[in-house]
């Protein structure tokens, strides 16, 4: 059977079907291979003979693959085309009535796919009646399952089914029925994009609800959705106006990007998808696996973000120690270590002046003058005026060079103790995850696409221990980040970015902190079901945005409103408080410092007492 194919192939004309290698060049390039399919049995060489069969199987440029078919079956039933898949590109020789009726082969086709119809029993060019008769059945299939994708070849002519020519009325309701037209197809560039250069009007279904970058506003009284502010929306006006679609707004899900139910179910954007209720969500999804990849596609990136943790800001250092953090604990032990060391010198500076007889013991022992050149240094120091002065001017000159080096640490310990007071300290803040997992804090999150993959336990040890703090918030309406800055006792998990907009104003008054260390990263895009029709036109708008930089300008002008609103307010709320008025508070430590020094002063004079007396009684007991 076969063989008698080939050499029919070998005796037809070479130049058959010339109009087609103009009419089909372009929707032919972006094709790898084609299936050819003639009908089976007596029909096969008749098929083999047409001369539009005849021209895919000899004279285009690309493979080709032949098979025999059963035209009033599925092709999905016959186990000999087990090897087709739904993105395929099949070239059928049918006949009209199984066209028209679109059932058998006809019903298998999909979306994604690419289908060159040969109508083998029509050896002219159609009626207005067999027009009208395909435009319909057209129609059908693209309503129920958004088929366009079809070249209708007729004795050497081809037909394409438009689904926005016509006029609409803007009956939402009966908008399937007013559009779609059976044209001639004139060549040039594939449906996928001729089709999408102009939409006329057709309408497409969008959502976008609440999310970093989108704003609905909602009617109070109604409920119902009544505005839309942020870059999302800016992004959908253009899209819809250089597409030329309207844009049939959907009210906002309540349960926003949806959660998988225990039978397998969504609720949210993507069971909107699934169940074919949405043609495009416009609010930006991660780009990660939903398990619902046969039914939902990601549009090009967009933008990028990342997900971080965040916890409480760390607890301010109590006013009554608050000195003592004023500055580092590199310069207080500069400070007190340079103290014993300048003690050190003048030490041996006075021992060199024993031993040159520059100056005289005056009945003291060694012991006696180191002890008072060390409470001696100490008392310059502090920036106190020593009472006598040491008869050498070496060491005189050695006191000068401590005054001044005390005049420095005091202008340090001044101007920090002022800024202290003015800005508090706090505690060490939560840096890396190994802390946020030592703080034993349990990790909010609301939505499952941000726990499902942020820690995977087989990652690592501190993974799998942090794994087990996630804690899911049911509440898609609590505001868990106001509850972290106020109540404290937990940790949640956001994007960088919503953070950085919706919660500034915790950020700047330093009542939550982010984890430097963000577990993950994602690219984010839109979402729209598999294998859109629209889904390419949509992706080249995208492109030409980001291409002239308009959605990094808007995401850059909505942090800039968000930032002076922020800035504006807290200046109001700093004016009420702008002077810092000292209080008898903010002398805790000094009091707990004369508390101390009376203490030790106490000790020191029964010690002073006890071997003054035991000195007394030994010299009594000797004369």
């Amino acid at each position: 059977m076969w063989t008698q194919l080939l050499l029919l192939l070998a005796l037809a004309p070479a130049h058959w079907g010339s109009s087609l290698d103009e009419l089909l060049a372009e929707p032919l390039r972006r094709i790898p291979y084609l299936h050819m399919l003639l009908r089976q049995g007596r029909q096969l060489q008749e098929d083999a003979r047409n001369g539009d069969a005849m021209w895919f199987m000899r004279l285009t440029e690309v493979p080709h693959i032949l098979h025999s078919y059963d035209e009033r079956r599925p092709l999905e039933l016959d186990s000999r085309l087990a090897e087709l898949d739904k993105r395929a590109s099949l070239v059928l020789v049918v006949s009209l009535a199984q066209l028209v009726a679109g059932s058998g082969a006809v019903g298998s086709a999909d979306r994604a796919g690419v289908y060159f119809y040969i109508v083998a029993d029509v050896p002219d060019s159609l009626s207005r009646e067999q027009q009208l008769q395909l435009e319909q059945s057209s129609r059908r299939l693209w309503t129920q399952h958004k088929v366009f994708n079809r070249y209708i070849l007729v004795a050497g002519a081809v037909w394409i089914y438009d689904p926005f020519a016509g006029e609409w009325d803007g009956d939402v309701m009966g908008y399937e029925e007013a559009f779609g037209r059976l044209i001639p197809y004139a060549g040039g560039e594939p449906l996928s994009t001729q089709l999408f250069h102009d939409m006329r009007g057709y309408p497409l279904r969008v959502q976008i609800f609440k999310s970093v970058y989108a704003r609905p506003q909602l009617d109070p009284e109604t409920g119902l959705l009544r505005s839309i502010t942020g870059v999302d929306w800016e992004v959908a006006l253009l899209i819809t106006e250089g597409l030329n679609f309207t844009m049939l707004l959907q009210q906002p899900d309540k349960n926003y990007f949806g959660e998988r139910s225990a039978n397998g179910s969504y609720n949210g954007a993507i069971g909107s998808i699934l169940n074919d209720g949405l043609d495009i969500c416009l609010t930006g999804f991660f780009v990660k696996d939903y398990l619902v990849q046969e039914y939902m596609d990601f549009t090009v990136a967009v933008y990028d973000d990342q997900l971080c943790i965040y916890a409480p800001k760390a607890s301010r250092i109590p006013q009554s120690i608050l000195p003592i953090f004023a500055v580092g604990y590199d310069i207080w032990l500069g400070f007190i270590l340079t103290a014993f060391v300048c003690a050190l010198i003048w030490l041996l500076l006075r021992i060199l002046n024993l031993r040159l007889h520059i100056v005289s013991a005056q009945r003291r022992r060694l012991w006696q003058q180191a002890l008072g050149i060390l409470v001696d240094t100490w008392v310059v120091w502090v920036r106190v005026n020593l009472s006598h002065l040491p008869e050498s001017y070496a060491e005189r000159m050695f006191i000068g060079s401590l005054c001044l080096v005390s005049v420095i640490f005091g202008a340090i310990f001044e101007s920090s103790l002022s800024t202290v007071y003015i800005h508090p300290l706090h505690y060490k803040d939560i840096l890396t995850l190994q802390d946020l997992d030592d703080s034993g804090l349990k990790v909010v999150y609301k939505y499952t696409s941000m726990a499902d993959d942020l820690f995977f336990s087989e990652t690592s040890p501190l993974y799998a221990s942090l794994n087990k703090k996630l804690w899911w918030n049911r509440d898609l309406n609590a505001d868990v980040t106001k509850e972290v800055a106020t109540m404290g006792g937990k940790a949640s998990v956001s994007r960088y970015s919503s953070l950085m907009m919706e919660s500034v104003n915790f950020l700047l008054m330093r009542r939550i902190w982010i984890v430097p260390e963000c577990p993950k990263y994602y690219t984010i895009s839109y979402v729209l079901p598999r294998d859109a029709p629209w889904e390419e036109a949509i992706n080249a708008q995208l492109l030409r945005m980001l291409n002239a930089g308009l959605i990094p300008k808007w995401i850059q002008d909505q942090k800039f409103r968000v930032t002076v609103r922020t800035r504006k307010a807290l200046n109001e709320q700093a004016e009420a408080t702008e002077v810092r008025v000292l209080t008898i508070g903010d002398l805790q430590l000094a009091f707990y410092v004369v508390i101390v020094g009376t203490l030790l002063a106490s000790i020191a004079f029964l010690a002073e007492h006890v071997y003054f007396r035991r000195r007394l009684r030994q010299a009594t007991k000797k004369l």
